[in-house]
C-alpha cells in the first residue's frame, strides 16, 4: 500500500480512506478494468445484446487483455483468503450471470439464440467458460493472439450460446 500511495502522490492512510484492504483496492481495479472493455461497455449501455457475447469471448484471447486476465486470477486467489472479497466476488460473479441469463432470454424471444436453452445454464457455462480464458498465460500461451484461435473461441462461444 505505501507502494501504491506514493505512486499516487498521497498518504498510505488516504488509501485506506478509500479501500480498507489490499483487496478491496484489488477488487476496484479489476472492476474497473472490466469496465473499460469497450465490449463491455457497449453491452452495459445497450442492455447486453447477448448474440455479441461470442465477439466478447473472442476478445479475451487478446494480447492487449493480458492485465485484465491476471487482476481476474489475482481477484479469485484474494476471494480465497480474504471472506469480505470472496463475497463481494460471489455477489458480482451472480449478478454478471444473472444479467448475462436475461441477455439470453432476451435474445431467446428476438429469435436470435436456440429457445430450448435453459438461459441460467448456459449463462453459468458462459462464465466458467470465460474463466478458462482468463488462465490463457498460464494452460497456452502460444495461442494468446492467435487469430485462428480467437475465431475457434468466438465460434465455441456462439455454439454454446445456441447463437442461431
Amino acid at each position: 500500500m505505501r507502494v501504491i500511495a506514493k505512486a499516487s502522490g498521497i498518504t498510505p492512510g488516504a488509501v485506506y480512506k478509500h479501500f480498507s484492504s489490499k483487496a478491496d483496492l484489488l477488487f476496484e481495479v479489476t472492476k474497473r478494468a472490466v469496465q473499460s472493455i469497450p465490449l463491455f461497455t457497449e453491452s452495459s449501455r445497450d442492455g447486453a445484446d447477448a448474440a455479441r457475447l461470442p465477439t466478447l469471448a473472442a476478445a479475451y484471447t487478446e494480447p492487449e487483455l493480458k492485465l485484465l486476465r491476471q487482476l481476474s486470477i489475482e481477484m479469485h486467489a484474494a476471494s480465497a483468503r480474504d471472506r469480505k472479497v470472496s463475497r463481494v466476488l460471489a455477489r458480482s460473479d451472480e449478478h454478471a450471470i444473472r444479467q448475462t441469463a436475461a441477455a439470453i432470454e432476451r435474445a431467446q424471444r428476438s429469435g436470435k439464440l436456440d429457445p430450448k436453452l435453459d438461459p441460467m445454464m448456459v449463462a453459468s457455462a458462459f462464465s466458467v467458460f470465460m474463466m478458462g480464458l482468463v488462465h490463457m498465460e498460464t494452460l497456452i500461451p502460444h495461442l494468446v493472439g492467435d487469430r485462428t484461435w480467437s475465431e475457434f473461441v468466438r465460434n465455441r462461444a456462439a455454439a454454446l450460446l445456441g447463437v442461431l
